[in-house]
């Protein structure tokens, strides 16, 4: 008996240290992520991360074991300091116009053609991204002129900016002087970016240029425009609007401001959080214009492509897509069967609601390229999603007309942003 015993703890020991041996082993590869923070699904419970399950996939496809260093920044401005000071990744989930600016220094690799071949299985980027950002990707410059962004963007998230407001307010929100409006019931972005362009839909809306496009006026950073921008946006900072980024949320969720500027995705945790003090809110695009951003995943000069594309072609299944989708109240570039389901689901009237009470609403621009197919992706809505988080998540096909993608600013443009920037943070509020 005690010679079996013996035998047993021996084989539990041995058991133990092989799993802490292989735990230990060195994975065949290691790929390098950078992201925001809780920009991805993180699991719960039982459902392992979006991280994990990429793993476990990627060993059953290649037969080599893979580890993700998923490294978090605050930033944009964090991430290319970083980047500067000679940190390498393999993959970069940056913003729309550092994609821009990281291509103009040659930092990044293209996406390599077979990337885009849908007749290859596991290429779930290229079958499922949304015709709406393809054909954004397609059409969008780099600074060279010449390059395309799909050339080097695969699409993760995008979105527009607007007003999250009491619906009181809703139709003077149709105007971006509504935050002038507001003083100390407003909030705004506490950046040179966002605000700026905040500012030129201020001053645009009643100087439109017509010899210019809605695109050159919602990115002129001309001496005398800038101008103009910085002494309405002072008035705003003088009026008593408070400039935050995320300081402001729980004053907003509780009801403490009419009026408020935000990205798309927090305007949804904004709506949802609000919800649950029974305070309730709409989403308003200015009439004008706004501004659509994105962030895309982006291959490092001598990335591990391989790798890299794989982690990109398995978060973009649809099902995948859902999942990042629903942890963090963001919007995928990834259309697909799933996604409209999630959608229709999520967003549908009461079982017992009246026909009053629900709403059409088409999708078809996100979920089918409408110039070669008659096929519609109309669903069902709660009436009241028309202008709330649905709306926020998925603006109609009207409105994503008068969308536009704020460029990055060149060195001598960033100096003078800067220094006017500089110069309206230290206006004092009263």
């Amino acid at each position: 008996m005690k010679k079996f015993i013996s035998l047993a703890l021996v084989s539990a020991l041995s058991a133990t240290s092989l799993a802490a041996l292989a735990s230990c082993k060195k994975a065949d590869v290691t790929l390098r992520v950078a992201s925001w923070a809780e920009y991805i699904d993180e699991g719960e419970g039982d459902n392992k991360s979006m991280i994990e399950n990429f793993e476990k996939w990627y060993e059953e496809q290649t037969g080599k074991s893979i580890k993700v260093e998923y490294i978090e920044l605050d930033d944009n401005e964090t991430m290319y300091n970083k980047i500067t000071l000679g940190e390498t990744y393999d993959l970069l989930c940056p913003s729309e116009y550092m994609i821009m600016k990281l291509q103009s220094e040659d930092k990044l690799e293209k996406y390599p053609e077979s990337f885009f071949d849908t007749s290859v299985e596991t290429n779930y980027y290229a079958k499922n991204v949304s015709p709406f950002i393809k054909s954004t990707f397609e059409k969008g410059k780099m600074k060279d002129g010449v390059s395309k962004w799909s050339e080097y963007a695969a699409g993760y998230m995008w979105g527009t900016t607007g007003f999250v407001v009491n619906p009181e307010y809703a139709e003077e929100a149709k105007s971006w002087n509504v935050v002038k409006n507001h003083g100390k019931k407003a909030t705004a972005k506490n950046n040179v970016r966002d605000s700026y362009f905040m500012g030129l839909g201020m001053y645009y809306e009643n100087n439109a240029d017509k010899t210019k496009t809605l695109a050159e006026m919602m990115n002129d950073t001309s001496v005398n425009t800038m101008n103009a921008v910085k002494e309405l946006l002072k008035a705003v900072k003088t009026g008593g609007v408070r400039f935050e980024t995320d300081d402001a949320k729980e004053a907003i969720i509780a009801g403490e401001y009419d009026v408020s500027y935000q990205w798309s995705g927090d305007a949804v945790y904004i709506m949802d959080e609000a919800e649950e003090n029974e305070i309730y809110y709409d989403y308003v695009i200015p009439e004008f214009s706004s501004n659509l951003w994105f962030d895309g995943w982006v291959l490092m000069k001598g990335a591990q492509t391989d790798a890299a594309t794989m982690f990109v072609n398995f978060i973009s299944k649809s099902e995948n897509a859902v999942k990042n989708c629903d942890y963090i109240g963001y919007t995928p570039c990834v259309a697909g069967e799933a996604m409209l389901e999630y959608i229709a689901d999520k967003y549908a009237p009461a079982e017992n609601a009246a026909d009053e009470d629900k709403a059409a609403y088409d999708l078809t621009y996100f979920f089918s390229d409408s110039a070669s197919s008659d096929e519609k992706y109309v669903i069902t809505a709660d009436k009241e999603q028309l202008h709330r988080q649905l709306f926020a998540q998925f603006p109609d096909a009207s409105t994503k007309e008068r969308l536009v993608v704020m460029e990055y600013f060149e060195k001598e443009v960033n100096d003078r942003a800067n220094s006017m920037w500089n110069d309206i943070s230290g206006e004092s509020a009263k």
